[in-house]
């Protein structure tokens, strides 16, 4: 069963009709996860075949002839990187490698080094991945090629602090900004220029060899050189664009002395600083997109009128849930921007200001809003929201899921949801009521999908 819990969560519909939409929705969800299955995206769009590695990517294509005598070696590291790297083994065979994987991950046994790391924030395992990963980038020469097969959480899983900044420092500073409501792109900027192996020095440590690298995308419009903080790709943010990240968020007076004057430094050189150069084949497998047209076409199947309305959501969560709720009315209506039966799918990462002391994360913050927004004591509504890797914030809850009597249910059994949605305890709000989605790790990444039905 995808969602542990599934039985739970169709128990608690207040009549067939919810039954039936929580249902549907459950089965959109787990056909947009299972479409970007990271062991299917390797083995559908790699093919070694005659000494050429040819890789179809959603940004371009590449063939890459394997050199007689030149080594291959795989770095792999992400919430995806067991799967990615099991499913390379299958296509070529690899001389010298090394997987990183969060702390508990499961999987398949590979012939590859394994080591585990921490996420959302580093720890010594991932000091330790890291120098490892760039051994095996150095050892690299002119007719070697170098695979890095990377996937959401490579931020956090390789850690490598640049000389001035100690470990405890780049975890207080990602914890917080993992709190402070900014956006990946604007973390990951931060990233990069604390980092001794972000923002293509991977890349550049592995040169003169060529470097290949597949990606699953977990950032809104799949730029190579922000996912996982973009080792392998050209780093185009700067020293001063971290700097503002950190004093937008009112940050800046909070950071260590030692990291301002690694920032205030690297602003004040720049200008002449030259940018590491490498040869790099940058190539997305798997997105957002991807997961998202799969959720619209099970939609469709399913007998719903269905429209994928982005796959750039972002935003304060509890914020864009309102707009979602307000197309929903919408739709019931004035048959806009469908008719019901409805299916209206969006794909994207919303982020959380975190105020309260609670336990959640964006996608049941997301619910939570939605469920006080939407029309109640209707039983022709329901709306979930769920991160594609399973893990949602601080919680064991993947996402959540409402229907029209979620609010009724929850002040009979005497919560408040407005309290709940101030203290930031979205997860806790959804565990009383069983209904917080859970799957366990699914060992992909494209960010969160939404599914909302309307009959």
């Amino acid at each position: 069963m995808f969602f542990i819990n599934y039985d739970n969560i169709l128990s608690k519909s207040y009549d067939e009709k919810i039954r039936i939409l929580r249902r549907d929705t459950l089965s959109i969800l787990e056909h947009a996860v299972k479409s970007v299955d990271p062991y299917e995206l390797v083995t559908n769009n790699v093919k070694f075949e005659h000494g050429i590695l040819k890789v179809f990517g959603a940004n371009g294509r590449a063939e890459i002839e394997s050199q007689k005598g030149g080594k291959r070696r795989l770095v792999a590291f992400g919430k995806a990187s067991l799967a990615m790297a099991k499913a390379l083994e299958t296509i070529m065979d690899i001389d010298d490698g090394v997987v990183v994987i969060p702390h508990n991950q499961k999987g398949e046994k590979l012939n590859l080094e394994i080591i585990e790391a921490a996420h959302p924030t580093p720890d010594r395992g991932s000091i330790a991945a890291a120098n490892r990963v760039l051994e095996i980038a150095e050892k690299s020469g002119e007719n070697d090629l170098f695979i890095a097969l990377i996937s959401g959480g490579g931020s956090s899983l390789l850690a490598k602090p640049i000389k001035g900044i100690t470990l405890e420092e780049k975890i207080e500073v990602t914890e917080q900004l993992l709190k402070s409501g900014c956006t990946i792109n604007e973390m990951n900027a931060v990233r990069k220029h604390i980092s001794a192996i972000k923002g293509g020095k991977l890349a550049a440590a592995a040169s003169p060899a060529t470097t290949l690298a597949l990606i699953l995308s977990d950032v809104l419009g799949d730029p190579v050189d922000t996912i996982a903080s973009g080792p392998t790709a050209k780093d185009t943010t700067s020293f001063k664009q971290a700097q503002d990240v950190f004093k937008k968020y009112g940050l800046w007076s909070r950071i260590s002395e030692n990291m301002k004057a690694v920032i205030e430094q690297g602003v004040e050189k720049e200008g002449g600083a030259k940018r590491p150069s490498f040869k790099a084949h940058n190539l997305i497998i798997g997105s957002n997109r991807i997961a998202s047209l799969a959720a619209r076409e099970k939609a469709e199947t399913l007998g719903y009128n269905s429209i994928l309305l982005t796959t750039q959501l972002e935003g304060e969560s509890k914020e864009v849930a309102k707009v979602l709720t307000a197309i929903m009315k919408d739709i019931q209506q004035n048959n806009t921007p469908l008719s019901p039966p409805a299916a209206v799918i969006a794909g994207g990462e919303t982020t959380v200001k975190v105020v309260g002391n609670g336990r959640g994360g964006r996608n049941q913050e997301f619910v939570l809003s939605a469920a006080m927004s939407m029309p109640q004591g209707d039983d022709g509504v329901v709306i979930a929201s769920m991160g594609t890797d399973g893990i949602d914030g601080v919680s064991d809850a993947a996402g959540a899921i409402a229907d029209g009597f979620t609010i009724k249910r929850a002040l009979e059994a005497g919560l408040s949801p407005d309290e709940y949605l101030q203290d930031n305890d979205s997860n806790t709000f959804f565990g009383k009521l069983d209904d917080t989605l859970i799957t366990g790790r699914t060992g992909t990444n494209v960010n969160d999908i939404v599914v909302m039905l309307v009959t």
